[in-house]
């Protein structure tokens, strides 16, 4: 099979194409011939380096599919050959062929495309699941989204609205219409002290960390859940009566169906960037382009036989 392989942490130049053996299954496992990928912030940041180097290289990058089921482990018993399925995993999905651990795995719903499918598998589903299972939103709560515009909280803030929560998000000017169009959201720049302004709220989701953790747990009222993907100081927020903690998508069947199931009921929407072939080239300037800047959209490259 054809596949993108990391020969070196750092420039894009370490990616390279290279031909090699079909993946054998584990007794649980799918063999999935992919669809799509999704270039995620994940991706980005380890093929540069950034979450560290300590995987050994050679190795396949990459962290989101779509595809068709081909074949199956002796021990599946919820996927036949033919499903269309999409799932997250660490590595190996940037390939012609992707073995997926059936507990990740999910059917798409047929009015689910491939780009949407796969666009949702990572950041989408994390919002989705810190709205739903970390931060346990109920209807009538005041809800702080940090970082609404990105994949993870536009449907933080969706899923949150749909529950009946009352929904602030924080961005920079430029899009507030975006965030807007999801719906009742009420837009706060992120560039000003709006911790001076706002106050008993019953939930935030903290996709950015540092300061911005502090600014969090300001606002929120005695007891308030403060839920960070990006790393606490444990130390610094000690001082606030809240209830924070760190926390992570847990890439699960359950959270990522319930997910679908809303998108297929028009419930939430994802944004898509840019649809391109899945070729070396259009990987390399891709990755490029999102260490230089935030994409708008998730981008998708699209496999061809």
């Amino acid at each position: 099979m054809k596949a993108i392989q990391l020969n070196q942490y750092g420039p894009v130049t370490g990616l390279t194409t290279i031909t090699t053996e079909i993946p054998k299954l584990l007794k649980k496992q799918l063999l999935v011939k992919n669809h799509a990928v999704a270039i995620d912030p994940y991706d980005v940041k380890f093929i540069a380096g950034n979450m560290g180097t300590s995987e050994s290289l050679p190795l396949i990058p990459g962290s989101s599919v779509i595809g068709e089921v081909v074949a199956v482990g002796e021990d599946v018993t919820d996927f036949k050959v033919g499903d269309r399925v999409a799932a997250t995993r660490h590595q190996k999905t940037y390939a012609q062929f992707v073995p997926v651990g059936q507990s990740a795995a999910t059917k798409v719903p047929d009015n689910i495309d491939d780009a949407h499918a796969v666009a949702a598998v990572i950041g989408a589903a994390t919002g989705y699941q810190m709205i739903h299972r970390d931060l346990n939103v109920k209807s009538d709560q005041k809800v702080l989204i940090q970082g609404g515009a990105g994949a993870v909280g536009s449907v933080a803030i969706q899923a949150a609205l749909n529950i009946g929560a009352q929904v602030f998000a924080t961005a920079k000017p430029a899009d507030f219409d975006y965030l807007k169009s999801l719906g009742n959201v009420v837009p706060i720049d992120y560039h000003t002290d709006y911790e001076n302004e706002l106050s008993d709220f019953d939930a935030v989701l903290d996709t950015i960390g540092g300061r911005v953790s502090i600014q969090s747990a300001k606002i929120l009222k005695k007891g308030g859940l403060l839920r960070s993907l990006a790393g606490l100081d444990d130390a610094a927020i000690a001082e606030f009566d809240i209830d924070a903690a760190s926390t992570y998508s847990d890439g699960k069947r359950p959270n990522l169906q319930a997910l679908f199931n809303d998108m297929a009921a028009g419930k939430i929407s994802i944004r898509i960037g840019q649809i391109l072939p899945f070729t070396l080239a259009n990987l390399r300037d891709v990755h490029e382009q999102a260490r230089q800047h935030s994409l708008q959209g998730k981008t998708i490259l699209t496999m061809t036989e």
